[in-house]
C-alpha cells in the first residue's frame, strides 16, 4: 500500500470493521430534527422566497444574518466580544478557504511552515500550489518557539503562512498554549507572516469551566486558551472555524474570522465573487439554528458528554490493554483524536495497519501526518485514533483487536 495515496473513501456498506481512522460524526451524533426542522422553516419563509435571500447568490462575504449570528454565538461561546460581523467571512469548510488562502496570499515556492505532526490533508492542499513545506517540532503545548525556532525558522526560512491546529489538535491532540498564542501573535508582526489557524475543534471541549450556570470562565486560559479569533485585529491571523464537526459535514459550510480589510478582500477574490458568496442554502439552514441558540447548547449537552465518555474510555482501554510498558497516549480535554506512540521506536505502524485489517480494525499510521521523508521517520512509530465515528462498545472492542493485531506483529518482526 502507498501510504501516500491512501483512499480516503469509506467503505460504508462494511459493518464488520471497526473504523477508528474516520475522523467524522456517526449518525448518533448528527441532529437531524434539528436540522430536519431549520430546513423546513427555510423553505415555508414565504418573506425569504420573495426577496430571494436563500435562494439566489449570496453576499460575497456570506450571508449577512449568519454572520451576525456567528459574531454572538462565539461571543456567547468563546466570550469574544470584539468581533463584528465585517470580521466573519462565510466559507465553504476549511479546505475550501485553505486552498483560497493559498492563492490569494501565496505564490509557488513561497515558504509554508506546519506543526510536525501535521492535520495530513492539508499537505496536499499546500503541494498543489508549489509551496516550499517545512515543519517544527511540537509538544503537549503545541508548537515549539524557542530561539531555534526564531533564528532558524523566522530569520532564515523566511515563511509566509503558519499553518496550526491550536486546539486538540489533530492528529495529537494537544492544545497549543495562551502563551505561545501570545507569542505566535507577536512574532507574526514583527515578521510579516500569515498565522492561519485551523480551529474546527476549539468548541468540542469536554472540560468546559462554568460560572453562573452558563458562562464559561474565561480566565481558565492555560486549560483552554482563547481562539486565535480573538486576535483579529492584529491583522495577521485568520482563525479558521467549520460546521462539520459540530453539526454535520456535509453542509460543506464554515466561517473565517480575520480583519476587515481581510474579508473584504477574500469577498473580492474572483471564484467567490462570480460564484456569489459561500453556500446560501446551508447557510440558511444554520442560520435559523444559531437564531434560536440551539447549537451550543447541542454542543454542550450532546457533543461533549458523549465524546467525553468516548475518550474516557478508548484512553482507558488502550492504557489497560497495551500499558505504560508499551505505548504513551495523553487523554485530550476535547476534540476527536487520541495519539498513540510506542516506546519501542522499530514499531512501523504502517506495517501494523496491513495486520489490523486483518482483524477488522482500522487507524491512520503516523507517517500520513508528515511531510517529508524524515519527519516520516520520526512519526513511523505512532498511530491516530479517532473516537468520533464509532460508540463506546466498538471502542472497547477496537482495542481488543488491535492489541491481537500487536501480538501478530510482534511475532512476525521477531521471526
Amino acid at each position: 500500500m502507498d501510504i501516500e495515496l491512501e483512499d480516503r473513501t469509506i467503505n460504508r456498506l462494511d459493518t464488520t470493521t471497526i473504523k477508528l481512522d474516520i475522523g467524522e460524526p456517526d449518525t448518533s451524533m448528527i441532529p437531524f430534527d434539528m436540522l430536519s426542522k431549520a430546513s423546513q422553516e427555510m423553505f415555508a419563509d414565504e418573506e425569504g422566497k420573495r426577496q430571494g435571500t436563500y435562494w439566489g447568490y449570496a453576499e460575497d462575504e456570506g450571508n449577512t444574518s449568519l454572520r451576525h449570528n456567528i459574531v454572538n454565538f462565539l461571543h456567547h461561546s468563546c466570550g469574544i466580544s470584539t468581533l463584528s460581523f465585517e470580521n466573519i467571512f462565510i466559507t465553504n469548510g476549511i479546505s475550501a478557504m485553505l486552498d483560497q488562502l493559498c492563492t490569494m496570499f501565496l505564490r509557488a515556492g513561497d515558504t509554508v511552515l506546519v506543526e510536525c505532526p501535521t492535520y495530513l490533508y492539508a499537505l496536499p492542499i499546500f503541494r498543489d500550489h508549489h509551496l516550499h513545506i517545512i515543519s517544527y517540532a511540537t509538544d503537549n503545548d503545541g508548537l515549539i518557539i524557542d530561539s531555534k525556532f526564531i533564528s532558524e525558522v523566522l530569520e532564515k526560512a523566511k515563511p509566509k503562512m503558519i499553518y496550526l491546529v491550536p486546539t486538540f489538535q489533530n492528529p495529537s491532540g494537544f492544545t497549543m498554549s495562551h502563551h505561545r498564542r501570545e507569542q505566535l501573535v507577536k512574532l507574526s508582526l514583527k515578521y510579516n507572516f500569515l498565522i492561519v489557524a485551523d480551529e474546527v475543534y476549539h468548541f468540542l471541549d469536554y472540560e468546559k469551566k462554568e460560572t453562573n450556570g452558563n458562562i464559561h470562565d474565561h480566565n481558565q486560559l492555560i486549560e483552554h486558551p482563547k481562539s486565535f479569533a480573538a486576535y483579529h485585529a492584529a491583522g495577521t491571523v485568520i482563525s479558521l472555524h467549520s460546521f462539520s464537526k459540530i453539526l454535520t459535514p456535509s453542509l460543506r459550510l464554515g466561517f473565517a474570522c480575520a480583519s476587515h480589510e481581510h474579508v473584504s478582500a477574500m469577498g473580492r477574490f474572483g471564484l467567490i465573487h462570480s460564484s456569489g458568496g459561500a453556500n446560501p442554502f446551508t447557510s440558511g439552514i444554520v442560520d435559523r439554528i444559531l437564531t434560536k441558540d440551539l447549537l451550543k447548547k447541542f454542543i454542550d449537552e450532546k457533543l461533549c458528554v458523549e465524546y467525553k465518555k468516548r475518550m474516557k474510555v478508548l484512553h482507558s482501554e488502550l492504557m489497560q490493554t497495551f500499558g505504560e510498558n508499551y505505548i504513551s497516549c495523553r487523554r485530550p480535554s476535547g476534540g476527536y483524536f487520541l495519539w498513540i506512540k510506542f516506546h519501542d521506536t522499530t514499531v512501523d505502524c504502517d506495517q501494523l495497519l496491513i495486520i489490523a485489517r486483518k482483524y477488522g480494525v482500522t487507524f491512520k499510521p503516523g507517517r500520513l501526518f508528515a511531510h517529508d521523508e524524515e519527519a516520516k521517520a520520526h512519526l513511523a512509530n505512532c498511530l491516530r485514533l479517532c473516537i468520533a465515528f464509532v460508540n463506546t462498545d466498538k471502542l472497547r472492542e477496537g482495542c481488543t483487536r488491535l492489541k491481537r493485531a500487536f501480538e501478530e506483529y510482534k511475532n512476525i518482526t521477531l521471526d
